[in-house]
């Protein structure tokens, strides 16, 4: 009964830690997809350019969504004649490259993260476009081209169970008909009252997700020892190269994200648990990238794109991971960015209660984000 009861002090310790920054980001994201429109840039992703590639994650920040809904709008894309590396950069972008996971890493993790995880994201959208560009068969791009077609007609032919597999998908329709629903209004209200709507949805997409990270790092702080974390992670081992020991770190950050199965800001909570574990600062980086390389992702590639697509993308995506991985390891070391003491922002749940900025935050965005949240809940009716 003790162990319920630490895990559930955790739990609530980790909501009120992260709970103003998740709603001042999930916020500031919806505004921006009010305010800025989008639609332009998805006709420009047709071919493979510096250009496209910028545009594509511009498109993807901007279009923020869990990585269910960053899958379906990327095949949306590939259907209007978007490229692989300019789909992989939107998905990248659209699940890691947002407001909400800055402002979470930094609550949690610190500044040092929040730059891996933008230079981290942006090398590896860089480095998966070269690889599509060099190692993807134009004959596994055809058959995924067949693919997408096929499903198309089947689509057509059973519409109900479309939708509902789109609905567990994070919603994703609702997330692109948002405009259709709201009059064709350019007032200040009205692109407000499409922002709440943008919030809501938002919210209603990655709320599970964030729930069950949440649960799984209080449950892996309070349960798993510190011992156990220091010889998976290899720390303090000198017997073994440095470069094999980030290498295998990197290999692990991507294998516990593939089993957790949490994706969006959960695993920013749950990448905090391994930072303080002892993984590599490379590691948590790639544990973090590898939301789209989870089982259920990887179940949603083989439904849009045929199984020998989804194998290449599993392979493309895992290399690229690694080698950013590798990247930020040496380049941040040889920069003296890399904390040296594995500790986050996130601890163990103290009993003291104090009056801080936190709490002043919390009292000012809880009561915020849940007006928000229900005036968003009654645009979309």
């Amino acid at each position: 009964m003790a162990v319920i009861t630490n895990i559930l002090s955790q739990l609530a310790h980790m909501i009120w830690d992260i709970y103003w920054g998740l709603a001042l980001g999930f916020i500031l994201s919806s505004l921006i997809r009010a305010f800025v429109s989008t639609e332009s840039i998805s006709a420009r992703l047709g071919k493979d350019s510096i250009t496209a590639i910028s545009l594509s994650t511009l498109f993807g920040a901007i279009s923020s969504s869990c990585s269910y809904a960053a899958a379906s709008m990327a095949r949306a894309l590939m259907i209007k004649g978007s490229t692989w590396s300019n789909a992989v950069a939107f998905m990248v972008a659209s699940t890691n490259l947002v407001f909400e996971i800055f402002i979470v890493i930094v609550s949690l993790l610190g500044w040092a993260f929040f730059g891996g995880e933008v230079i981290g994201g942006l090398f590896f959208i860089i480095i998966s476009a070269i690889i599509i560009s060099w190692f993807f068969p134009a004959k596994v791009k055809d058959e995924a081209k067949e693919h997408i077609a096929a499903s198309e007609g089947e689509k057509s032919n059973d519409s109900h169970s479309h939708h509902k597999m789109e609905s567990s998908c994070c919603h994703h329709e609702m997330k692109m008909d948002i405009k259709e629903v709201l009059p064709a209004k350019t007032s200040l209200f009205t692109k407000l009252k499409e922002a709440s709507g943008h919030y809501y949805m938002d919210v209603t997409m990655v709320g599970k997700d964030i729930l069950i990270g949440l649960a799984v790092s209080a449950i892996l702080m309070v349960v798993v020892p510190g011992g156990f974390w220091k010889g998976l992670f290899l720390s303090g081992n000198s017997t073994l190269p440095h470069i094999v020991i980030l290498s295998w770190n990197a290999i692990v950050g991507i294998f516990i994200a593939i089993i957790a199965f949490v994706c969006s800001v959960g695993n920013i909570v749950l990448a905090a648990v391994l930072w303080q574990g002892g993984i590599s600062f490379g590691g948590v980086i790639a544990f973090i990238l590898s939301d789209l390389v989870t089982i259920p992702m990887l179940m949603v590639f083989r439904k849009y794109y045929g199984n020998k697509t989804m194998w290449y993308l599993l392979i493309i995506l895992v290399v690229s991971i690694s080698f950013t991985s590798l990247f930020l390891d040496y380049s941040f070391a040889a920069l003296h960015w890399i904390p040296k003491a594995h500790t986050g922002r996130m601890q163990m749940a103290s009993e003291d209660f104090s009056w801080n900025y936190q709490t002043w935050l919390n009292l000012i965005f809880i009561p915020l984000s849940l007006i928000y949240f229900y005036w968003g809940r009654k645009s979309m009716k």
